[in-house]
């Protein structure tokens, strides 16, 4: 891929899952569930989003992760698949790679990883951000998990005028503050601002960050607040029977991209990435089949109908 002609740059978290299905809920400790399916395919949040950005029609370059000897061919495979460019991500020798195993039983999800060991030993497992991607895409797809490489990523964004988003990071720190959105999960606002009041938190985001800030909380309403709104709105999520849950995070911000590439009013944006989350927890393996674009706009047109 040209790198003149790039439409999103995916600087992220790119991982091999292997995704189990329960028969029932998680089991308690020292008791026993069935595992009925099993499936081997990406994850992760870039490469999540990667996938989807390329299934809507835009051109993506994926970047982050290193592959592993292990996971480069497959990962590989699926990313030819869709079209995702994932040129510069190298296999490192002596590396297995990226991995995860996940539980799944529906409503919720139990993830297994060597996420410390990867991101905090004594190897670097990533990329370096590429200036000339950044510089030449249309928006940047930002994870802030690589510590100072993430860093760099947003500065050069900053540096070329490049919009981009994020996820999940704190309202303190360079890389919120200058995204054109940010999305923060409830499971990250519990983390990091444990018994604190949303609203209050979100208005602290509002007068830090220059971009659109979106709190989501699984399947109830979102808040959210641009710069010039003087309060935060909600949107409802979209009622939908769900199947899976695991990847819904990461094509909120997918669509939240989207939605960015294309121009759209942050109403439109939120409605259309909320609406892509719930195709995507109708099915299981969520991601395995990404939602449509015309089965995006069906469930939106039926709910406002």
């Amino acid at each position: 891929m040209m790198t003149d002609t790039l439409d999103v740059y995916v600087y992220g978290m790119t991982v091999l899952s292997t995704i189990h299905r329960l028969e029932g809920p998680f089991p308690a400790v020292d008791t026993y569930q069935e595992i009925v399916a099993t499936y081997g395919m990406p994850g992760g949040e870039g490469g999540n989003a990667a996938i989807l950005l390329s299934h809507w029609g835009l051109q993506t370059q994926l970047d982050g992760c290193m592959f592993g000897e292990t996971t480069a061919g497959p990962l590989r495979a699926y990313f030819d698949r869709y079209g995702v460019d994932c040129s510069l991500m190298p296999v490192l020798p002596d590396f297995e790679g990226w991995r995860d195993i996940v539980f799944c039983d529906g409503e919720h999800r139990t993830i297994f990883g060597w996420f410390r060991k990867n991101l905090f030993g004594e190897r670097t497992l990533w990329t370096e951000p590429c200036e000339a991607s950044i510089a030449a895409a249309r928006c940047v797809a930002l994870d802030p998990f690589f510590r100072g490489a993430s860093a760099r990523a947003a500065e050069l964004c900053v540096k070329h005028r490049t919009d981009y988003v994020t996820i999940d990071w704190r309202l303190d720190d360079p890389i919120a503050q200058n995204a054109r959105a940010i999305v923060c999960s409830r499971e990250f606002l519990e983390r990091e601002y444990p018994g604190a009041d949303y609203g209050e938190v979100l208005e602290r985001y509002h007068r830090a960050c220059r971009g659109l800030v979106i709190f989501t909380f699984g399947s109830k309403e979102m808040w959210y607040q641009t710069p010039d709104m003087p309060r935060p709105a909600t949107l409802p999520a979209y009622p939908v029977t769900v199947q899976d849950t695991l990847a819904a995070g990461d094509t909120f911000r997918a669509g939240v991209v989207y939605g960015v590439v294309k121009g759209m009013s942050a109403e439109d944006t939120i409605r259309f990435a909320a609406a892509a989350a719930a195709v995507c927890c109708t099915r299981f393996p969520s991601i395995l089949e990404p939602p449509s674009l015309d089965e995006i706009a069906t469930l939106m047109k039926w709910s406002a109908d």
